[in-house]
Formats: C-alpha cells, sequence, structure tokens
C-alpha cells in the first residue's frame, strides 16, 4: 500500500510540474479610477477584477508595476508614489507604504511596468512629453531609491513595459521590444530594437510578463478592436522575436478601449482548483462536483476530463498556502 501511494505521490508531482499553469495581471489604464484584471491561463478568462480607487488612496487612471516577490503582488500608480502591497491570488488589499521621493516627479513622467529583480523593484517611467528622457527607475522593496538610468539623446526610448528575463532587461515602447543596454556613462541607459514579428501593425505595445519556470514571456497589446496577449520567442543572436496569439483579451472579459500597460506574473499553486492560492476543502468539493466532465476550473492537469488525477492533485497538496 504504501508503495501505491508512493506510486500515486510521484505521478501527482510529475503532473503538477509538466501541467503548470498561472495567471497574469493586467493593468487597464483609460478610465478614472482604473481597475486590474487577472487572466487565469488554465481557464482562459478574466476571473478577478480589483478596484484600488475603493481603498481611499490617491485615484490613478492606471494601477500599474504587478510585480510579484513570491509573497505579494505590488501594484503602483501612474501618478503618485504610492505603493500597494495585494494578495497575489485574489487581489485582496494587504499594505500600503509610498517611494521615498518628492511627488514633484511625476510632473514630467508617468510609472508604468515593473518587475522586482534581485530584491529591487524596476519601473519603467515614460515622460510626459519627448521632450524629456525616459526612465528605468529602481528602488528596494521599501521604496527608497537605488538608482535611476536616463534615455539621454533617445526620445524613442519611452519604456512602457518592462521585465528581466535572466540577465536580459527588456522594455517596450508604444510600438517597439528593446534590450536595455547599459553603456559605461554613469545613469544612462540605451538599448537595442528586436524584430518584432506576429503583432500586427496598429497595436501598441504594453506590458510584459516571465514565468521562469516555463521560461515564458508575456506581452499585452491593444489596438481599436481591444487588447491581445501574446507570448513571445526571443533569439537575442539574431535580435528577433516572435510572438504568437495567446488570447484575444477583450473576447475573455477585459474592457475594450482600455490599454494593457502593465503585466505580472503569478504562479498557480498545485492543486487549487478555485484559484485562491489555497487548497482546502473548497477545491476538493470544485473537484468532486465536475467529476467526469470536461470544466476548465476543476481540470487540473488539462487533459480534458476531470478525473482522478485532478482529485489526487489536489489530495497530495492539501493545505498548501493556507
Amino acid at each position: 500500500m504504501r508503495q501505491l501511494m508512493l506510486c500515486f505521490g510521484m505521478s501527482a508531482l510529475l503532473l503538477t510540474n509538466v501541467y503548470a499553469d498561472g495567471y497574469l495581471w493586467l493593468s487597464g489604464a483609460g478610465e478614472m479610477p482604473a481597475r486590474v484584471f487577472r487572466y487565469n491561463l488554465r481557464t482562459g478568462q478574466i476571473d478577478r477584477v480589483v478596484e484600488p480607487g475603493r481603498w481611499g488612496f490617491v485615484q490613478s487612471r492606471d494601477y500599474n508595476l504587478l510585480a510579484y516577490d513570491g509573497n505579494d503582488l505590488y501594484v503602483g500608480l501612474e501618478n503618485d508614489r504610492t505603493l500597494l502591497k495585494l494578495n497575489p491570488y485574489t487581489g485582496a488589499f494587504r499594505s500600503a507604504f509610498a517611494y521615498q521621493m518628492c511627488n514633484c516627479f511625476y510632473g514630467h513622467h508617468w510609472m508604468k511596468d515593473g518587475t522586482i529583480h534581485n530584491g529591487e523593484i524596476w519601473r519603467a517611467a515614460p515622460a510626459h512629453s519627448t521632450s524629456s528622457p525616459g526612465i528605468v527607475h529602481v528602488s528596494d522593496v521599501a521604496g527608497e531609491p537605488t538608482n535611476a538610468f536616463y534615455g539621454m539623446n533617445r526620445p524613442d526610448l519611452q519604456p512602457i513595459g518592462l521585465e528581466w528575463v535572466g540577465d536580459a532587461l527588456l522594455i517596450t515602447t508604444a510600438n517597439g521590444l528593446h534590450r536595455v543596454n547599459f553603456p559605461d556613462e554613469p545613469l544612462v541607459f540605451g538599448a537595442v530594437q528586436y524584430a518584432l514579428s506576429g503583432v500586427p501593425s496598429g497595436h501598441t505595445l504594453g506590458g510584459l510578463a516571465y514565468d521562469p519556470a516555463g521560461d515564458a514571456l508575456y506581452l499585452a497589446s491593444a489596438d481599436s478592436n481591444g487588447a491581445t496577449l501574446w507570448r513571445v520567442q526571443l533569439n537575442h543572436d539574431a535580435q528577433t522575436a516572435t510572438a504568437t496569439p495567446v488570447d484575444n483579451l477583450t473576447l475573455k472579459g477585459y474592457p475594450a478601449g482600455l490599454q494593457p500597460t502593465a503585466l505580472g506574473w503569478v504562479p498557480a499553486r498545485a492543486g487549487d482548483a478555485n484559484d485562491d492560492g489555497c487548497v482546502d476543502d473548497a477545491d476538493l468539493l470544485e473537484v468532486l462536483f465536475a467529476f467526469g466532465a470536461n470544466n476548465a476550473q476543476a481540470d487540473l492537469n488539462r487533459d480534458g476530463t476531470v478525473d482522478d488525477a485532478d482529485l489526487l492533485e489536489v489530495l497530495f497538496n492539501f493545505g498548501s498556502g493556507c
């Protein structure tokens, strides 16, 4: 019996590794106050909407940053130094703090997409006008600025999306994907534009997010018809990037007319059928009530049927995250 259970346990672990899924949090620039949306890769739906403006902080047309540090989802404002920490699964508010900088910064620059890299928050800061350089802003996770790099003499380098992929820092501008370089000159950044194929002309590029376990880079874009999520394959040697569509976000619950200027990746928790970050009785019931059906919510291994394999995934991860 112990050998049988061990066999089932190894099977469940293998299924967890093979069928990893997760969530992409998207900003929604263009309404006041803005909202934040969660796209579930397993179900292919926008399944959570968060309204930070209801919590009594400064109102913003774009709540963004959307960086995950393994415990919290960081959310920032485009026009204020406020930073929020949310539950990365449910979007519930946890705490608030602020960048240790003057609010006068926002008289010249917006704050857009970002990531957490080596314990620091990296943030895209495009200027209000191309007469001012775009900035890549860096702080510690308590909001204390540690560095800033300026796109001097490069009015085209107004970063919107930003993500580290291994040792490569990538940014999007409105119409280009670039790999950042840091010349010997202090406080300056440059960039090499990658030839991006797959995304139709007329799309404005937005947020970037990277799943390191799956080695998957995601890109969001939008045009007059709505927003699209892409998976991007990079070739650093050839300086090319190939985008493959993942989903039409507007058909899955993302409002038309908004810009996904920020994108953040949060890995799914194995066995979490209801996607709240805690594997408990609710997940067990989710699988049991859908047993035998083709139900994307309860089909944890994404094989088309809710069966014993999905039930075992819940059982072997029971209590995780709770």
